[in-house]
């Protein structure tokens, strides 16, 4: 498992044929599956969300608001197909793709080592460290528990420094100090 950093996710993007490049937007952007992502049809697609039919688990049917990126994405996929699905199977475009084979050849290239799933994980991690509450994050995500959901979080080092800065800012930078706490009841 491994969370990408920005400049990582921007090197991978920048990197990647267009297909690929709006499979990862979209996966960051919404903590979709991959299969998910593979699997979305024209009528689960809204103008401020996606609706997932079907999943993993039963958890996984569930709506997700979408940023103006993703949104984008979906639109102009949406507008560009023959079939149903927005990101089709080569032979057949009522049924979804499997795989995205160049995600590994841009990974070799740019000298990155994840799986695409990953990308989900920094969906996650991101989210959290932005101050998404968990049942909000576990709703998005399509998890049956916040245990589950917290597998996906993982602060960055940089994440638990600035926690620290607040935590001193909050104790008002004096040590031997205590604040008087009043209870109301």
């Amino acid at each position: 498992m491994r969370i990408l950093s920005h400049d990582e996710e921007r090197l991978f993007l920048d990197n990647s044929p267009q297909l690929l490049k709006d499979i990862a937007v979209v996966i960051l952007q919404t903590g979709m599956r991959p299969n998910e992502v593979y699997s979305i049809r024209k009528e689960d697609v809204h103008p401020d969300f996606i609706f997932v039919p079907k999943g993993k688990t039963r958890f996984a049917r569930r709506t997700i608001p979408l940023t103006e990126e993703a949104a984008e994405v979906l639109e102009r996929r949406a507008k560009k197909v023959k079939g149903t699905c927005l990101f089709p199977s080569r032979k057949n475009p009522d049924k979804p793709m499997t795989i995205c084979r160049s995600h590994l050849t841009v990974c070799r290239k740019i000298g990155l080592e994840f799986r695409l799933y990953d990308l989900r994980h920094t969906f996650g991690s991101r989210s959290a460290m932005a101050g998404v509450d968990l049942p909000t994050l576990k709703e998005l995500m399509g998890h049956s528990s916040i245990t589950l959901t917290m597998r996906y979080v993982h602060p960055t080092p940089e994440h638990k420094v600035e926690a620290m800065k607040k935590l001193k800012k909050f104790n008002g930078h004096r040590s031997g100090h205590t604040e008087k706490i009043v209870v109301v009841t």
